[in-house]
């Protein structure tokens, strides 16, 4: 089963953290590398952290080597715009719009969002977005 990997998972993975999402970023590559999935910004935010040509080679080359689930603007803008005002009205803030986008891909495509990032969670409380996060205590 694909799942969508957001980039703060793989910010552990290229940093070669010993954390749990490193771990996990790991165990699936090995597993099952054909599902795991990013979207394209999740891919534009991974070559733009690359700090050299080296680094961006290496990453360009990961980022090829996964599944793309794609944005489909008509449907995921205004889902995602939906999602951000759900949360707001809930008393709820998700402090970066992107992951309303990255979430509202992840409910059209039916998969679970791999994340270490809070803002997921604020979006799953009132949307049926599935998650797996990795995020430390």
């Amino acid at each position: 089963m694909t799942e969508l990997f957001d980039t703060s998972v793989w910010i552990e993975f290229l940093r070669g953290t010993e954390s749990p999402a490193c771990q996990y970023v790991q165990a699936r590559l090995l597993e099952d590398p054909g599902s795991i999935g990013v979207t394209e910004i999740v891919a534009m935010e991974l070559l733009a952290g690359s700090t050299d040509e080296l680094a961006l080679a290496k990453v360009s080359q990961l980022v090829d080597s996964l599944t793309l689930i794609k944005i489909v603007p008509t449907l995921d803008f205004p889902a995602a715009a939906h999602l951000h005002r759900s949360a707001r009205r809930s008393g709820r803030t998700v402090r970066k719009l992107q992951d309303c986008l990255i979430a509202a891909v992840a409910i059209r495509s039916e998969v679970t969002l791999v994340h270490r990032d809070a803002d997921f969670e604020v979006i799953a409380a009132v949307a049926p977005l599935r998650t797996r996060p990795l995020i430390e205590a």
